[in-house]
């Protein structure tokens, strides 16, 4: 794909503002809009204000991602406020009108006259269940096939009205997909075809990066990541010229026979995505050949892809580092020897426009993702938004299974319409259904998904497949040193390895501190050699009082012990940095541990290449002796107090407790 192809789909952004559905989301007083991303100019589109409203209210979403408080308000005192549309529409059928109110009460009316005809009114009341004024909900008013400009006023009898958006039902009107080319989350390995476009995204459903092209003036290492901008529920990503590659397919007699090359056409012609075997500063990078001497096939790639779209995409070359995968530490794509040691990426495929002469019917899929068990049940819902063309019956709906998912209508506009997705569980599990949307010999079929998961205890959690996703019960955390959070339940402990909130840009414990209480615990396991890790993707609640983190007395431990918080008491390191049969390492670097010399020793439990070791965290060594008198143990080593401090000296040296 060349250049001038984003020019031509420019063009055709452009005309799908004139060309049906026509939206306007209204952003001030003076009833100035927006049309999709495009700013209203006030000449040729847009509204001219007849009467002035009063405030502006905030979009704000509650827990479960509920638009409220959003749109222009016009309270009592403001009566009468509307505007008139600079345009003519043809035929208007039907107007939506997005609205909330500002408390659990309100009423009024909004008119709407097109042309010289009579005004239409929608009456507005409280809704009938309590407190759910203040979300924005849909209206639908039926005009009957009107022709003019659009002139609407609002009289408000009760508290405040809030008009967010309207939703016009004309000839003039237009659906993106129709008349756009867009670049969808690729869920079935099939749909890839040979010389699509792709994108590779990240599948982790919150870091809004994509993968960018090789520069040597920008890659320092590896392909680096760029901005990506992702639709809700991450089913598309807005097209960028940065990140395009072409896609070229070998079909063998399976699937695992068939492997794919990633050109990067459009900046560089004859170059391909590689694996270099690890032995380069750059494991994944750019070669103009897909066969290497000294690597193989390392421009061969294959791919298995998940109904949620995280894909595992394999070098068929030998070298060792050979999965593609993202890395939120350092903002790069590479490659690596385990496929669950970084985040899985997924692909976005180009689809082309439809057309706008056909009927059609079109909508992007619903993945709920992740969502914990709590109570005993599951509750969610999203909007989706079902785009339509050329249709003369509305749409049906209907799902093929029918026993999760529920629609707040199973009717819908022919033009088009949003509809309510919700579902209620009982048990973990995924759930996968299909929604078929048909229009007498039109159909399409939407793929929703939710992914249910019970909150485990450690101990149940270090049980998991790598890369499985858990939530934690709520736990404590009883030791934290830089990546390393170590933290606890009544069944046992593990290690949250620290990541990049991609949210913040900072590690999602910036903030946490021993004897800090966690609760929304959520990430991907790993058992990292032996060390049960959970890397996490999404920011816990912090409880505000802390609890005690002290650590638990033993005597002896094992391999079952790794990540325990432990004391040993009248304990000894040994001259070999030994300490109950196991290797000692100084955690936090202290330069230097009290070697035979009996006290308590506060330790974490590690696994380093499956051999058990003690992280010293603390020594304290007894402080028994008159001041100034000093002891001289059968090993060389003098302890003695001075002003009250306990020093050791040793080979000529003199420490205190902490090793200075």
């Amino acid at each position: 794909m060349k250049k001038i192809l984003f020019l031509f789909n420019a063009i055709l952004m452009a005309n799908l503002l004139n060309a049906g559905i026509t939206e306007y989301t209204f952003t001030s007083t003076t009833w100035t809009s927006t049309v999709g991303s495009t700013k209203c100019d006030g000449k040729t589109d847009g509204w001219i204000c007849d009467k002035e409203a009063g405030t502006v209210g905030t979009p704000r979403y509650d827990a479960e991602q509920r638009l409220m408080y959003a749109g222009v308000g016009v309270q009592t005192a403001q009566s009468g406020a509307g505007a008139t549309s600079v345009k003519s529409f043809t035929k208007v059928r039907k107007i939506i009108v997005n609205f909330c109110l500002n408390s659990s009460k309100g009423r009024g009316t909004i008119y709407f006259q097109i042309g010289d005809n009579t005004p239409d009114s929608l009456v507005i009341n409280k809704p009938a269940k309590s407190g759910e004024g203040v979300y924005n909900r849909d209206s639908a008013i039926v005009i009957g096939e009107k022709t003019g400009k659009i002139k609407f006023w609002i009289v408000c009898k009760e508290n405040a009205i809030y008009l967010n958006t309207l939703d016009i039902r004309a000839e003039e009107g237009g659906s993106n997909p129709f008349t756009q080319s867009s670049f969808q989350l690729v869920t079935n390995i099939h749909q890839l075809q040979d010389s699509d476009q792709i994108i590779f995204g990240v599948a982790d459903g919150q870091t809004n990066m994509i993968m960018g092209y090789y520069d040597e003036l920008v890659s320092q290492n590896n392909i680096h990541a760029i901005k990506g901008v992702y639709a809700d529920m991450r089913t598309t990503v807005r097209e960028n010229e940065d990140a395009i590659y072409t896609l070229w397919k070998e079909t063998g007699e399976n699937d695992q026979d068939t492997v794919y090359i990633f050109q990067d056409e459009l900046r560089y012609e004859e170059a391909y995505l590689v694996a270099t075997g690890g032995k380069t500063k750059n494991k994944l990078t750019l070669w103009t050949d897909v066969v290497s001497p000294a690597y193989g096939n390392n421009g061969f790639w294959r791919m298995t892809i998940a109904d949620d779209g995280a894909a595992i995409i394999e070098n068929a070359g030998t070298s060792e580092r050979k999965y593609m995968q993202y890395n939120a530490n350092d903002q790069l794509f590479s490659c690596y020897a385990d496929p669950h040691s970084q985040t899985k990426v997924c692909v976005y495929r180009q689809v082309p426009a439809k057309g706008t002469d056909n009927p059609a019917i079109a909508a992007n899929m619903v993945n709920f993702g992740n969502v914990r068990l709590s109570g005993g049940q599951a509750d969610g819902q999203t909007i989706l938004v079902v785009n339509a063309n050329k249709l003369t019956e509305d749409i049906t709906c209907s799902f093929k299974h029918g026993q999760t998912f529920q629609l707040s209508s199973y009717t819908l506009d022919r033009d088009g319409d949003k509809v309510n997705v919700s579902y209620h569980v009982t048990a973990p599990g995924k759930y996968l259904d299909t929604l078929v949307l048909s229009s007498t010999d039109v159909t399409a079929e939407v793929t929703v998904m939710v992914n249910v998961v019970a909150e485990k205890t450690i101990a149940e959690a270090v049980q998991a497949k790598d890369f499985e996703f858990i939530y934690l019960n709520p736990v404590v955390v009883t030791k934290k040193y830089d990546q390393y959070v170590f933290i606890r339940d009544a069944t046992g402990s593990m290690l949250i390895w620290d990541g990049i909130n991609p949210q913040t840009g900072k590690r999602y414990a910036q903030n946490v501190e021993a004897g800090h209480q966690l609760s929304n615990v959520q990430g991907h396991f790993k058992n990292y050699y032996g060390v049960p890790e959970l890397q996490p993707t999404a920011a816990w609640t912090v409880a505000a009082q802390k609890v005690a983190a002290d650590p638990e007395v033993v005597t002896t431990t094992d391999s079952a012990d790794v990540c325990r918080f432990v004391r040993y008491e009248n304990a000894t390191i040994n001259a070999d940095n030994t300490l109950d049969g196991k290797q000692v390492q100084d955690m936090f670097q202290y330069g230097h541990l009290i070697t035979e010399v009996p006290g308590t020793v506060d330790a974490m439990v590690m696994i380093s290449h499956d051999v058990v070791e003690l992280w010293i965290v603390n020594q304290n060594v007894p402080t028994d002796l008159p001041n100034n008198q000093s002891q001289i143990t059968n090993h060389q080593i003098t302890k003695f107090l001075r002003n009250g401090h306990l020093y050791i000296r040793q080979n000529g040296k003199t420490y205190n407790a902490l090793g200075y």
